[in-house]
């Protein structure tokens, strides 16, 4: 078969490839914390391209290079840069600044979010939607009451008493985090505890995703598939013709 078949056709999946995380981006892009993803292509393989030289009577192979004539999407790359900030002066809405994750207990699991749309549940604690109880430097936070001060740092004032303190968490490497759903992670690696967060509350983070540049590389991505399938449209006439008629016995 054609080499030309196969590096059409994989250049095909892999466009499709980005179209679904770019559409996928653009799904989110109102959704509070989310962090947009790139496919991240490599080389599926590789020829060792050989110049012949003759030499007298002996020919001898000169190698030139290495190519590939496929590239495959590899995994999804997330980009953790800050999201813009809305100003939403909710009780318990809050946005870090920087770096660092909020931490959820999941009935013992930790689970870490740029989300900080939080509320209170029945017994007064602050959590996160239906995953769990948001953590501080005493485990569970309780607040109690939507009369309270947060100040930047996370220090939690109930009637000028200090009751806890919202815990930010950080990785030394982002690829030891698992993406559970959007704009939620989990990891088997020791996150460190960020000394000196800035978090500002009645405030939450947005997507970090540019809409402009998402409708750009969908463009481009169905372009390039557009390409290749009309290529191969091309490289399966030929073939069609070589098999009825090149071959043709008169």
């Amino acid at each position: 078969m054609s080499r030309g078949l196969y590096t059409l056709t994989s250049g095909m999946l892999t466009q499709q490839r980005k179209i679904e995380i770019s559409s996928n981006n653009i799904a989110n892009i109102n959704t509070t914390g989310y962090k947009k993803e790139q496919a991240v292509t490599s080389n599926f393989g590789s020829l060792l391209i050989n110049k012949l030289q003759q030499n007298g009577i002996y020919e001898t192979a000169v190698p030139l290079s290495e190519v590939s004539l496929i590239r495959i999407t590899e995994d999804n790359n997330t980009i953790h840069s800050q999201g813009t900030l809305d100003e939403t002066n909710g009780d318990f809405d809050f946005a870090i600044i920087g770096g660092g994750f909020f931490s959820i207990n999941d009935n013992g699991n930790i689970l870490y979010t740029r989300n900080g749309s939080f509320n209170l549940d029945d017994d007064g604690y602050l959590i996160f939607g239906d995953k769990g109880r948001v953590q501080g430097e005493y485990g569970d936070i309780f607040i109690g009451t939507d009369k309270y001060e947060c100040l930047e740092d996370g220090s939690i004032y109930v009637d000028g008493e200090l009751i806890d303190r919202i815990s930010i968490f950080d990785f030394e490497d982002y690829a030891a985090l698992d993406k559970i759903s959007e704009g939620m992670y989990g990891s088997a690696a020791e996150p460190y505890l960020v000394e000196m967060p800035t978090i500002k509350k009645g405030t939450l983070e947005r997507s970090n995703v540019n809409l402009t540049q998402e409708m750009s590389d969908v463009l481009s991505s169905q372009r390039a598939l557009q390409s290749s399938s009309q290529a191969l449209k091309m490289y399966d006439l030929i073939m069609e013709i070589e098999a009825n008629q090149i071959g043709r016995i008169n």
